[in-house]
Formats: C-alpha cells, sequence, structure tokens
C-alpha cells in the first residue's frame, strides 16, 4: 500500500473537512426554467411534511452543491457526487475547494467505511475511517439530515411553482431551527432559526428536489437532487 509522510497527510486535513462537511450540507448547481406564480398552491406544511417522508426512506441520491458568496470554515465553490447506504454507506464524487488561495480539485471515495482521496489525476490516497473527517451518511441519516431540515421549518409558506431540471416544484420559504442546521452543517454553527428554501416536486411523492441555507445576506449554500433511489456502484480503488 502506498503511504504519505504524516505531515503531507495532515495538511489535506482542511480540504478533507471541507469536502465532507459540504457533502452532508443541503444545497447545487441547477437548471430551472424561472418562477411561475400560482393563486392556488398546495399547503406548504403538508408538503414539508410529505417531502420528509419521502427523504427518510431515501436509499441513494445524486447531488450537486454550490456555494455562493462565502462562508467561514467551508472554502468549496462546487461538489458534485452520488450517495448510498444499501447496501452499506458509499460514496464517490468530486468538489472544486479554495485552499489557501488556490482553486483544488478533488475527487473522493468512501467505502467500507473507509476515505480515499485523489488530489492529482488517480493517484488515491487511504486516510483510513471516514468518519473521522466527517460523517458522510449524515445527508441520508433521517435523525440529522435531510429529512430533519424538513422536519424543522417554520411559518413555512408555498411561494410559487418552479421547474428544477424538467421536474415542476413548489417554493416553499420558512425558517429552519439552528439545531437542525448544525446537525447536518456544522461549519454553519447557526446560533439562530436561518432562512431556509426548499422546492419540493409538486405532484407524485413530494420529493425534496432543491434546499437552500442562507445563514446571513449574500451567503448561501444550495443543492439539487435528483436520480432518487437509483442504484450507485462505487468502486474501491488501487492506492
Amino acid at each position: 500500500m502506498q503511504t504519505r509522510p504524516k505531515n503531507a497527510v495532515r495538511s489535506l486535513w482542511p480540504i478533507l473537512t471541507a469536502l465532507f462537511a459540504a457533502l452532508v450540507l443541503i444545497s447545487g448547481c441547477s437548471s430551472s426554467s424561472g418562477e411561475k406564480s400560482s393563486d392556488s398552491l398546495p399547503d406548504a406544511t403538508t408538503l414539508l411534511k410529505d417531502s420528509n417522508t419521502a427523504t427518510r426512506a431515501l436509499k441513494s441520491v445524486h447531488l450537486d452543491l454550490s456555494v455562493e458568496g462565502e462562508i467561514k470554515d467551508l472554502p468549496i465553490k462546487t461538489l458534485t457526487g452520488d450517495l448510498t447506504n444499501v447496501p452499506a454507506v458509499a460514496a464517490a464524487g468530486n468538489a472544486k475547494l479554495l485552499f489557501q488561495g488556490s482553486d483544488v480539485d478533488a475527487n473522493f471515495v468512501v467505502i467500507d467505511s473507509t476515505l480515499y482521496v485523489a488530489l492529482s489525476g488517480d493517484s488515491y490516497i487511504n486516510l483510513g475511517p471516514a468518519a473521522d473527517v466527517y460523517d458522510i451518511a449524515a445527508i441520508l441519516n433521517p435523525d440529522t439530515g435531510l429529512a430533519n431540515v424538513l422536519a424543522s421549518f417554520s411559518d413555512p409558506k408555498s411561494e410559487s411553482t418552479e421547474t428544477i431540471n424538467g421536474v415542476e416544484t413548489v417554493k416553499v420559504t420558512g425558517q429552519v431551527s439552528a439545531d437542525a442546521v448544525n446537525k447536518i452543517a456544522p461549519p454553519i454553527a447557526a446560533t439562530g432559526p436561518v432562512p431556509g428554501t426548499a422546492w419540493i416536486e409538486k405532484d407524485g411523492d413530494h420529493k425534496l428536489v432543491q434546499a437552500k441555507l442562507e445563514p446571513s445576506s449574500g451567503n448561501s449554500v444550495q443543492m439539487t437532487l435528483s436520480d432518487w433511489d437509483k442504484p450507485v456502484t462505487v468502486t474501491k480503488p488501487a492506492v
């Protein structure tokens, strides 16, 4: 197995912490057709409840994430990846990060509870237990992830309909509790409710299509979900 000096591995921790904090956040790079107002929209509370149920049952998902502005301790620009918890937690993808003033492109794989990262091509490094960096499973964890965020909206309001990646959604706004925000995204370190937006499938099972947290004006994390429950295969990389 290939090894790296301890100092070299330590230098990766800021990058990896940002990477996996981002994986459990909720928001992304989407293409939408623009908002469309409606005088008769589904009830926001009912939509959130149904979407919570659908999200709690989620076994796998593809996500595209982006950060607008700046969020302290989360120097990420974009992230795309596939995540599954069946038959076990696994994930693979790519993230573009800002590290020490430079852009860093990182590929990542989590399999058998082990984290592998490649900062250059396909040259992966085994960094040991993924949980030592961040609990990547949190995004699908019904108690700390997306489902918990949906259950933690207060004063929700259905604002309009919007088509995102071909899916007609209802845009729901409200406030997300600090506890829910900090469970899924510790770098935000919220001390009070955070403005949140959820774009929920208008028909069908009311899947969560997109979500956004804006801890301060002009600074937000947005993530788009797709390929709900589509089988995900993650291959252990050579090291």
